[in-house]
């Protein structure tokens, strides 16, 4: 599926569906992937309401939320958008319709791969217009106490994060981190990140829950971190860092495409968001230049 140096816009050849239940809601929803026109992005339907509401993935639109990244236009909500907006940029998708019966994305089987594989059963079509890149020329940087998250001047895109496993209380400290970094291509995000599944503190998962997250989430769909590592079996040795990766990649995907070396350590969603509307203030970044 990959066409990686295509100066061809595209979409999708055809229409896909999935259908499951959220992953902080945990109520049952439907997505349908459709065919877009050139220039249109990525735009968010919501189709559950008495009329459709659209609500187009654009930096204007990032809404306030935890754990998860959604989107916002006059009040209509599209949440936990990460997961699919990565799998669109990174399965070369420039123009898509994300129409959704729900108020939030299908957690799939926790991570990007999902996606990956209902985008893959779509196909793609080139679109007779350019596409659009832009590059990050100048560092751009939030950080939040020891937490911190760079975008760096790079003529592909790559991402690195280093994952700061803290324990349940002030006293524990740090219990150990993970690494990881990688040139992201279209083969690299479906081999090595995708099949990243979403996080959970062992000892968080009764709080989480008790505020309404979290609640479409079993064991098979997320990776969990106890005190002495890792609680069950994993996809990788560094799962939850490569889960972070993911995150990173399908908040900034938000921007469209835009060229960088992306640095994350112990950064999140909100930190995440941040940096993008860092970035989208400012316009030679913007527009790369």
């Amino acid at each position: 599926m990959s066409r990686t140096g295509s100066n061809w816009q595209t979409t999708i050849s055809k229409p896909v569906s999935y259908e499951g239940p959220g992953l902080h809601t945990g109520k049952p929803a439907r997505v349908t992937l459709l065919p877009a026109s050139p220039g249109l992005g990525v735009c968010f339907e919501r189709w559950d309401l008495s009329e459709p509401q659209t609500v187009p993935a654009v930096p204007g639109n990032i809404g306030g939320s935890r754990r998860a990244t959604d989107l916002e236009c006059n009040g209509i909500a599209v949440r936990t958008v990460e997961h699919i907006m990565a799998a669109i940029l990174w399965s070369d998708v420039d123009n898509i319709i994300v129409r959704l019966e729900g108020e939030e994305l299908p957690l799939g089987d926790g991570s990007a791969l999902t996606y990956v594989h209902l985008l893959q059963q779509a196909g793609l079509c080139d679109l007779h217009a350019r596409r659009c890149e832009a590059s990050v020329i100048r560092p751009v940087w939030t950080s939040q106490g020891d937490r911190h998250l760079i975008a760096l001047p790079y003529e592909r895109t790559r991402v690195t994060f280093l994952f700061l496993r803290k324990g349940p209380n002030s006293e524990s400290g740090y219990l150990g981190s993970e690494y990881f970094d990688i040139e992201v291509t279209p083969k690299t995000f479906r081999e090595e990140i995708a099949p990243a599944r979403t996080i959970g503190f062992q000892w968080e998962i009764r709080t989480i829950r008790e505020q309404g997250l979290a609640l479409g989430a079993t064991l098979r769909q997320a990776v969990i971190v106890g005190e002495n590592g890792y609680v069950g079996p994993t996809r990788f040795p560094d799962e939850a860092c490569r889960h972070k990766a993911l995150d990173l990649l399908g908040d900034i995907a938000i921007l469209g495409r835009i060229r960088g070396h992306f640095i994350g350590i112990g950064s999140g969603h909100s930190m995440n968001q941040e940096l993008t509307r860092l970035i989208a203030r400012d316009w030679k970044v913007k527009r790369g230049v």
